[in-house]
């Protein structure tokens, strides 16, 4: 073992774990994501698009990122959350996507123990208050399917830049419920199976600076979220199917494993990636499952350097 969790010290290590992933997946690695789907149009039915994945790190590994990080990616200072119980790093894409690297000062009690997340975004006109009525509107069609989840009200939110500068947003958290359709055992540290929402009422660019070329300039040629994958119980896959239907507003591309949605992302007019649903069909999955719980699996990154590479997100889901 390289490490219990977080940040590998030791960039060889991160390198011995990209290859085994990749290995496990086998046909599920970046070329086929990309290379099945990237001459597909996006569904003009789309209500979200990609906005960022949340990895948490102590205090050590977030002041000193690892060689592994620091050769791939630019990191910039995000700044402090409004109440002061967190701060955050940023590795922003030229897309407009971003990865958030977030350090806890004093984490609260219901975030104890939870994994890292995953945000969508929608896009003006279209509201934070828009996008939840459509949701849970949706969900509640699906009461049977919807496997516990619906969503809160617009929480504002908000942080202020190393610069001074006041960034506000309001967020859609995903709220679950206790009915037979979960599966608490392989929730281990809690849920975070549906992604939550940011929604900007100050400027975008304020949030996510990629205008800025100097910042979406990375070592690796990085350029956006090329696919997120959650994996989940095969007997479940239904039902997230039809939840993350809801969620989304637009169909998937199917098969009898998996299901696909293809997502825009803020910053471009084209497809960006795409969020897979992943049904778990060996026994390192069925051992994925009961160690991280249900939830992202992985993540790819494109790349106009090397081509999409493997992002080892199952190490940072504290």
């Amino acid at each position: 073992m390289c490490g219990d969790h977080g940040v590998r010290k030791n960039p060889a290590c991160h390198r011995r774990r990209s290859i085994s992933i990749l290995n496990s997946f086998n046909s599920h690695d970046s070329s086929f994501w990309y290379s099945n789907i990237k001459s597909r149009p996006v569904m003009s039915s789309q209500k979200v698009y990609l906005d960022h994945l949340l990895l948490q790190f102590s205090k050590i590994e977030f002041e000193s990122p690892s060689k592994w990080l620091t050769d791939h990616f630019t990191i910039i200072e995000g700044g402090t959350h409004a109440g002061g119980l967190s701060r955050n790093k940023l590795i922003i894409f030229p897309d407009g996507t971003y990865l958030e690297l977030l350090n806890w000062i004093n984490k609260p009690e219901d975030w104890r123990d939870r994994p890292g997340d995953f945000a969508l975004t929608s896009l003006a006109p279209v509201s934070a208050e828009d996008n939840h009525d459509r949701i849970v509107k949706a969900l509640n069609t699906i009461s049977d399917d919807s496997l516990g989840v619906t969503y809160s009200q617009p929480i504002d939110g908000g942080r202020q830049t190393p610069s001074g500068v006041e960034i506000r947003w309001k967020l859609l958290k995903a709220l679950y419920s206790d009915t037979k359709s979960t599966t608490p055992d392989l929730h281990p540290r809690g849920r975070t199976d549906a992604p939550f929402f940011c929604h900007d009422v100050t400027d975008r660019v304020l949030r996510v600076p990629y205008d800025q070329s100097s910042i979406v300039d990375h070592p690796s040629g990085a350029t956006g979220i090329a696919g997120i994958e959650l994996l989940v119980p095969k007997d479940k896959l239904q039902s997230y199917v039809a939840t993350y239907t809801c969620i989304v507003g637009a169909s998937p591309r199917l098969s009898t494993t998996e299901a696909e949605f293809e997502l825009r992302a803020p910053g471009s007019l084209d497809f960006s990636g795409v969020l897979r649903i992943r049904a778990a069909t060996s026994e390192n999955d069925d051992q994925y499952l009961r160690e991280k719980g249900i939830g992202i699996s992985s993540l790819i990154i494109r790349s106009k350097a090397i081509g999409d590479f493997l992002f080892p997100v199952s190490d940072y889901l504290h």
